[in-house]
């Protein structure tokens, strides 16, 4: 499976999902997907947002709490969930004002068990 299909099937099946991107940690987008009609910087968003999940890490690290697997920002407009692939890349997922996160939680996990198989192939 692609990444790009990944993607669409996970913004395909969550709820008011807005768009998604596999992101490598050094701030380029792998793969990206935007829900049709919909204008959304998802990359930009992976970027910034990458460099504030390096800063938890970091934290998470210092504090001896484990690895971080998933952070959640949630905004007046747009839900961001961002989910660990490996230690190079991660998932950035955003979801509009009234989606169901929970699901979009549950899809993302699923999604990235099936970009880590992608990566290993």
């Amino acid at each position: 499976m692609s990444f790009l299909s990944i993607l669409k099937e996970l913004v395909e099946g969550a709820d008011k999902a807005v768009a998604c991107a596999l992101m490598g940690v050094d701030g380029l987008a792998i793969e990206k997907y935007v829900n049709a009609g919909a204008q959304y910087d998802v990359e930009t968003v992976g970027i910034e947002y990458g460099k504030v999940l390096d800063e938890i890490k970091n934290a998470a690290a210092l504090l001896s709490l484990g690895a971080v697997e998933e952070v959640l920002v949630n905004t007046m407009g747009t839900d961001i969930i961002l989910r660990i692939i490996s230690p190079e890349y991660f998932i950035a997922f955003a979801v509009g004002p009234g989606g169901n996160v929970g699901k979009a939680r549950y899809l993302l996990r699923k999604a990235v068990h099936k970009a880590r198989k992608e990566l290993l192939a």
